[in-house]
């Protein structure tokens, strides 16, 4: 008495990690320059309102003003990002 065919696993049968790995290593990568750009976009946003502010003499308000347009790039920058991570699976 043997084995059967039907209970030994073919080589060919079994998948290979490596085309899944760099997926996994390319999303990876993807992902973790979501914090970095979000906060990148606050500070240029900010940068921008300061810098108006203080050499054009205009009032706090546009550092607000950048500042909130700052944090909205901020969002769009991770929204895009998590679609496009959701969207490939």
């Amino acid at each position: 008495m043997g084995l059967s065919d039907e209970y030994t696993p073919k080589v060919a049968e079994t998948p290979s990690n490596r085309p899944r790995l760099a997926d996994s290593m390319r999303q990876i990568g993807a992902l973790s320059t979501v914090g970095l750009s979000f906060v990148l976009a606050i500070a240029i946003g900010s940068g921008v309102g300061y810098l108006l502010m203080t050499k054009f003499g205009l009032g706090s308000w546009v550092f607000l003003l950048f500042f909130v347009f700052g944090v909205v790039a901020g969002i769009l920058n991770v929204y895009r990002t998590a679609s496009r991570f959701l969207n490939s699976k």
